[in-house]
């Protein structure tokens, strides 16, 4: 092994370790709004009303729809991180690893592309929360 190849490794290796980061802020994001919608299904639970109800069953799909998204963004996170370890391991073993590579991180793009929708899907439903309470 010649001292240039680990630093190869570590260059390949930035742009992973970049989308872990990023993909972390989403997570951390993701995670509050799950709480808050908790929170609100907590105070809903004290109440009566008409509207209740349908606000309960707002924050359900919506807590569904997080949790995907949260589960969604850990798997881009993990595809990410075993992806920095194959490319450690191609440039250490000196082993052509790209398809592998490839689909690592396609699949960690396509988890992330999931999780966006299902955040999107989210605010839309924060949405419709938000007039249902207005409504009621």
């Amino acid at each position: 092994m010649d001292q240039y190849s680990i630093f190869d490794a570590l260059n390949l290796a930035i742009s992973p370790v970049i989308m872990i980061s990023a993909y972390g802020m989403l997570l951390l994001s993701l995670t509050n709004r799950l709480g808050r919608a908790i929170d609100r299904a907590r105070v809903l639970a004290g109440e009566s009303g008409a509207s209740r109800q349908l606000q309960v069953e707002i924050l359900a799909k919506r807590a569904r729809r997080i949790r995907a998204a949260i589960l969604a963004v850990s798997l881009a996170m993990f595809f990410a991180a075993i992806l920095v370890l194959v490319l450690f391991v191609s440039v250490f073993a000196h082993i052509d690893l790209k398809l592998v590579v490839s689909v690592l991180f396609v699949a960690s793009l396509f988890s992330l592309i999931f999780s966006l929708v299902c955040l999107i899907a989210d605010v839309s439903g924060s949405l419709k929360a938000m007039e249902a309470e207005l409504r009621g």
